[in-house]
């Protein structure tokens, strides 16, 4: 008599949960972005009367962009092979469908009639300089072009480096981080002036922290489940309130969009401080299933396509959305999730065309 064997138990991947995260920091930027038809006007116009909307979902999904670096920081510090392997790997995978989708934004207005051909021409071939008015997403591809120069430099550090090293590096950061609250009252300090923006902490600012943040909390946050969601909530709330509360106290005075986007930008305590719980929430996530977790990773592995495509689709769908529901507390939701779904299954389609690693990444 034979006995069936029992059924070997599913064990996750220790990292697949960074794939459930990848595809909602892709989703808080269609949020965003959905967002900015509401107090974003002509030439830069700031529109004031649906701000509450507006600043109640795009405050929270502005770790959107810190946690895509801090993705990158965790799988790849420090990185396993020489620097012209990396290089060659990822900005194969980076660069051509940035450049792709980069001229189908010059040339998809010119078909459309909403842009001149000179306009298409001067956009294509500024490109390799800057990206063109109709794809200011974009400018977090040349953003990431420079993390991904600066990694394996930064690498070799992360080895070797010790905890307590790192989390001088990291304590600088954060200091950097509270700058554009101080530069509120004094505009220019730790040696900045207008023939010097290379300020004291200048070398430890920016994305580079974001980074770092990824690798230390693979290498040196263990915590419990429990006390990791306690701790992610925490993080997330304290930076929520900060955020939220800037960007209404800003609304009434800001005299431009830079101004009343002060508590938004991504280099910001409040940011980090969400990015970080966010992080921490997700790193609890672990699938029931091999059928979950590769349905996950394979959404996951169509996100950069779906950035690099998404606005094409939204403003397309926008008239209509707003048109049938009218109200921003709806509008901005739903045209994030029909922008996702229609994109997705747009780059999914194109994922089975030969050599379509080009295109969708």
């Amino acid at each position: 008599m034979t006995t069936t064997p029992a059924p070997t138990e599913f064990k996750s991947s220790p990292t697949a949960y960074l794939n459930a995260l990848r595809i909602f920091a892709c989703f808080m930027v269609l949020v965003v972005h959905s967002g900015e038809f509401f107090y974003i006007g002509d030439q830069g116009k700031i529109i004031r009367e649906h701000y509450v909307w507006v600043n109640n979902y795009g405050s929270f999904m502005r770790a959107c962009v810190p946690l895509f670096v801090m993705i990158s920081g965790y799988l790849l510090l420090p990185i396993k092979e020489d620097a012209p392997t990396f290089y060659k790997r990822r900005f194969t995978r980076l660069l051509v469908p940035f450049l792709f989708w980069s001229a189908m934004y010059a040339i998809v207005p010119f078909v459309l009639g909403t842009a001149t051909a000179a306009q298409m021409w001067h956009d294509l071939y500024m490109i390799p300089l800057t990206f063109s008015g109709s794809a200011g997403h974009l400018w977090f591809v040349y953003m990431f072009i420079g993390v991904y120069l600066f990694i394996p430099i930064f690498s070799p550090w992360v080895q070797q480096a010790s905890k307590q090293f790192k989390q001088v590096f990291l304590l600088i950061w954060i200091a950097t981080l509270c700058m554009p609250y101080i530069k509120t009252f004094v505009p220019e300090i730790w040696g900045e002036a207008f023939w010097n923006k290379y300020h004291t902490g200048y070398y430890f600012s920016g994305y580079i922290g974001y980074l770092l943040l990824g690798h230390y909390i693979k290498a040196h946050v263990n915590v419990s489940k429990t006390a990791g969601a306690v701790w992610g909530l925490i993080f997330i709330l304290i930076g929520y309130l900060i955020t939220n509360f800037v960007f209404a106290h800003q609304m009434p005075i800001a005299k431009d969009i830079p101004q009343l986007e002060l508590s938004w930008a991504f280099p910001t305590i409040n940011v980090a401080m969400m990015a970080t719980g966010l992080f921490l929430i997700f790193r609890t996530i672990s699938f029931k299933s091999a059928a979950a977790e590769k349905f996950t990773a394979g959404v996951s592995g169509l996100t950069y396509g779906m950035y690099l495509a998404h606005i094409l689709v939204l403003v397309q769908l926008y008239p209509f959305i707003n048109a049938w529901i009218g109200e921003p507390v709806a509008v901005i939701p739903v045209l994030a999730t029909c922008t996702f779904v229609v994109t997705y299954v747009l780059i999914k389609l194109l994922s089975y065309l030969p050599g379509s690693k080009y295109i969708v990444g």
